[in-house]
Order: structure tokens, then sequence, then C-alpha cells
């Protein structure tokens, strides 16, 4: 409870009592011209990634690979053999607040999508 409005705090940072929590969508995107990006993700409770590829038309050997990096952890999500055609994978990987997320794509364009909870 918060203590002084005497009702729950949802966002989970301090100071939250009588703030608004507010909800971010973010992205990174790569296509076959800039195939690596990297972003901190942020905000105050766990982030659910969800990933949308497509792969190039006459591509030889696609690949899709997310890795996450925090407290000196290091996660990979690797799709080697992307089928054809419009693919999404939703909340695959779920992720603390203060990681780093890269999304790498060879012949193929990705985008990782994510939402941050923060206080206002």
């Amino acid at each position: 409870m918060c203590q002084a409005q005497q009702y729950p705090c949802y966002c989970g940072c301090q100071p939250c009592c009588g703030g608004t929590p507010m909800v971010s969508p973010y992205e990174l995107s790569v296509d076959s011209a800039t195939t690596k990006a990297q972003a901190l993700v942020g905000g105050a409770s766990t982030v659910h990634l969800s990933l949308e590829y497509l792969v190039d038309g006459g591509a030889s050997s696609p690949s899709i690979t997310v890795t996450t990096a925090s407290n000196g952890t290091t996660s990979t999500w690797q799709e080697t053999a992307p089928g054809t055609g419009y693919q999404v994978k939703r909340d695959f990987m779920n992720i603390p607040p203060g990681t780093t997320v890269t999304v790498d794509a060879s012949e193929a364009a990705a985008r990782l999508r994510w939402c941050e909870t923060f206080c206002c």
C-alpha cells in the first residue's frame, strides 16, 4: 500500500505514490542493409520480448539472433533456418530492466519489440 495515498503502487519504482504508472513501447529493427542493432531495456519491471521477421526472397542461409546481456550473464535465442514468409515469436523471452538486447539478422528483416513500465 502506498501510505500517503492509501492505494497500491503498481509500477514498483520510487517515488510512485501519487504518480501514474506509464507503459512505453520500444523496438529495434534491422534489415539486410543494417544487420545489427542494440538497445538498453529500462523500466521498473520485467519486459516480455516479441520478435517479427521476414526472410529475404532468394535467401540461401538466413538467420536471426537475439542476444541479451545482464549482470555478466549472456543468453542467446537463434533461428538458423527460418521458414519463408512472415513469422512472429510472441513473449519468447522475459528480461529484467538493465539488460542490453541485440538483434542480428542475415538475409532477413527483423523487428524486436517490448514495453517498459515506468512512473511519472
